[in-house]
């Protein structure tokens, strides 16, 4: 049976626990409470230390300082266990402990991974996790690359303004398509590199007749800086289609087809949510609350499972209040909830004024769902109305589903 140490990361240092799985203590409150942690430092000697206290490491992926440490041991050949800190956080309150320390958390870390080490579902998924740092790390590129591109823009409406319209009127292709391994023409030409020849010959006759002052050095530079960084997106498209096509995903993918997501939405959704039985209890059942109204006397039934789902999403709200000041802000991770964004309006806004929605099942009922909206009502409003709306029939169509 082997040793399971339960690893509470700092920014300098880890706090580490060990338990041994073949004897588990009967009062984990007290186990808590009297154990002696190990403190290690974040060098060459607080990592060979922590080498020898056992073979299974159990730890909250919540930060980048836990990144480091999984990837030590991984490359240590030892086998990490990384815990959702909810779960971790409700076998602490089931024992009786409500502070929060790193001591506890240490130790609770080890109590866990040992009762559930057998277990593969009582842990997050090593893909799950890949696949949100892949996206993350691609929605950062692209931020940067957006920056740059709206500036040339504004550069180009001086220096080269016949660039900023195509024949029939409307803006020429500005991103490079997924997968697609180089940026578009117009930027390359622009940051001086090799295009087809004869697209070549056409933008050199189009530049040299143009109204413009011509294009200066910093329109070339943030055209070049464009075309590196979308290359840079290439290897990471590849890693997030090659994860997206692990086993474990594709009974999502049955129930996303149903919602016509595409890759990088899939990919973002499946980044928060995956494994889905995270949200339910050990039944794989809904969390159901009657709690009391704060608007009058009568109690009602809260979904935790659903609402813990949309902040996972970020679809959540939080509640703040301060004498007669009450109001809800957007709640959870803003990458997600920027997919969905761009979903609505590149599969609904976009194509409503082409005619008639067609596609998948769901696609349907939410462009319906969005034109049933007061016209009077803000655009965005109305969006975000419209992936409220997905985001509790994704909810209702994987506990179906799965």
């Amino acid at each position: 049976m082997p040793n399971i140490v339960g690893v509470e990361v700092a920014k300098t240092s880890i706090l580490c626990c060990t338990v041994d799985s073949s004897q588990l203590p009967s009062d984990l409150a007290k186990f808590a409470r009297s154990y002696t942690p190990v403190t290690l430092l974040s060098n060459i000697s607080g990592l060979q230390t922590l080498l020898e206290l056992g073979s299974h490491y159990v730890i909250e992926p919540t930060g980048d300082y836990s990144k480091i440490w999984i990837d030590l041991l991984q490359a240590n050949e030892k086998t990490v266990l990384r815990v959702n800190p909810r779960r971790m956080a409700a076998l602490k309150m089931l024992s009786g402990i409500t502070s929060k320390t790193d001591r506890y958390d240490g130790a609770f870390l080890a109590l866990y991974g040992a009762i559930n080490y057998t277990n593969p579902e009582a842990f997050l998924s090593e893909y799950a996790e890949d696949l949100r740092e892949a996206v993350l790390d691609h929605s950062f590129i692209s931020r940067m690359a957006g920056n740059h591109q709206r500036r040339l823009w504004q550069l180009l409406a001086r220096e080269w303004p016949e660039a900023c319209r195509t024949a029939n009127g409307t803006k020429p292709q500005q991103n490079r398509k997924f997968l697609a391994s180089q940026p578009t023409g117009l930027w390359r030409f622009i940051a001086g590199e090799d295009i087809a020849p004869r697209f070549q010959a056409e933008r050199e006759a189009q530049l040299s007749e143009s109204i413009g002052c011509g294009l200066s050095e910093l329109s070339r530079t943030l055209a070049a800086q464009v075309c590196e960084m979308e290359r840079r997106q290439y290897p990471i498209e590849q890693r997030i289609s090659q994860l997206l096509e692990k086993p474990e995903f594709e009974p999502y993918h049955k129930v996303f087809e149903l919602f016509g997501f595409g890759v990088m939405t899939r990919a973002s959704i499946l980044a928060r949510v995956f494994p889905f039985h995270q949200f339910l209890d050990v039944d794989g059942k809904p969390i159901r609350l009657v709690v009391p109204s704060t608007k009058s006397d009568r109690r009602h039934r809260r979904n935790k499972s659903l609402n813990a789902f949309r902040l996972a999403l970020g679809n959540g709200t939080r509640l703040y209040q301060s004498g007669q000041l009450e109001k809800r802000k957007p709640a959870g991770p803003s990458q997600p909830r920027s997919a969905l964004f761009l979903h609505v309006k590149s599969k609904i806004v976009i194509p409503s004024g082409k005619g008639f929605i067609c596609g998948p099942h769901y696609l349907k009922q939410h462009a319906d769902f969005y034109h049933s909206l007061p016209t009077k009502m803000a655009h965005k409003q109305k969006v975000m109305k419209t992936v409220g709306r997905v985001v509790k029939d994704l909810y209702r169509a994987l506990l179906a589903g799965l």
